[in-house]
């Protein structure tokens, strides 16, 4: 499969440099990538006591920086349009490997990278036309579990990346944001917080990922996190909430980096697998913007 893969793109990488001249989103980009983060930086917990989240620093910006040294130009949007917050939690060396010189790379590009300090509001990237993206990518941490996982906007965008068989990436808690494209995902939403089994099951009908396999933060992780920081239990367990939908989640050991990769969708289940969904991300973007969307789906499985 791997050598029929380097075949295909090395022949449909021939044709389209054969084609006409095109004019690119940059003078020398790849193509855009939607990188679409939490506008949110706290979480009601069971007990109704309030914790402090916002995006993973790892998470962001280790995607974000491999993204552009491929050739990909990296537009960011949230909901309201306002800058995304750090989560003070993921704001420590020890995410980049005890490497001070990369924790600081980290911070100064979230500082200086313009399009992180004036972000694209949801529904402006849609009105602008999605066909202007490769593929959609999702830092992860709780804050997603407020406003991502039932915004409208960000439902369509995923459900046209999701006809055209385009690369959307999701690490950790990001996961949670692709329950946004339920019929009713703001139904769905209460009934998990409300512990309403009921009406949980009544929204959850017709998701568009059901029978894929994916993974999240693991209940396991999540558990330590409840104990040792938060001393309280969060709202609902993620992986839970996409096993009920239809998602086959898998998840490896705890703490460690693993990048489930199912036709268009790639997960990683926590901070550790950053490096490692980026790379397959990138690898799976150079595939879609070479590649007709039968190919990738017949002949290599992704789509």
């Amino acid at each position: 499969m791997k050598g029929m893969k380097n075949i295909l793109i090395s022949l449909f990488s021939r044709a389209l440099v054969s084609l006409p001249e095109q004019p690119s989103p940059t003078a020398r980009s790849m193509g855009r990538v939607l990188m679409v983060v939490s506008n949110t930086n706290t979480l009601q917990l069971k007990d109704n006591r309030v914790v402090s989240t916002g995006y993973y620093l790892n998470e962001l910006t280790v995607p974000a920086q491999y993204l552009l040294e491929a050739g990909y130009e990296v537009v960011v949007a949230t909901p309201s349009g306002k800058k995304p917050v750090i989560d003070a939690h993921s704001n420590n060396m020890s995410f980049f490997g005890y490497d001070q010189a990369a924790w600081q790379r980290a911070l100064t590009f979230v500082d200086t990278y313009p399009s992180l300090q004036n972000p694209k509001t949801l529904k402006t990237v849609v009105s602008e036309g999605l066909e202007r993206y490769l593929g959609v990518y999702v830092p992860g941490d709780r804050a997603a579990m407020n406003d991502l996982m039932q915004d409208a906007d960000f439902g369509q965008i995923l459900e046209y990346l999701h006809q055209k068989s385009q690369p959307t990436a999701f690490p950790g808690h990001g996961s949670v944001a692709m329950l946004t494209t339920l019929p009713n995902a703001v139904a769905y939403r209460k009934a998990l917080v409300d512990g309403d089994e009921e009406t949980a099951k009544t929204a959850s009908v017709d998701w568009q990922y059901a029978g894929y396999r994916m993974t999240s933060f693991s209940n396991e992780e999540e558990y330590v996190v409840e104990s040792e920081i938060f001393k309280g239990q969060v709202p609902f367990y993620v992986a839970d909430a996409l096993k009920s939908l239809g998602g086959r989640v898998e998840h490896g050991p705890s703490y460690r980096s693993f990048v489930v990769h199912n036709r268009e969708l790639l997960a990683g289940q926590n901070p550790s697998s950053a490096r490692a969904i980026a790379q397959e991300f990138v690898e799976a973007l150079d595939e879609a913007r070479v590649m007709p969307t039968w190919v990738r789906k017949y002949c290599l499985g992704h789509a």
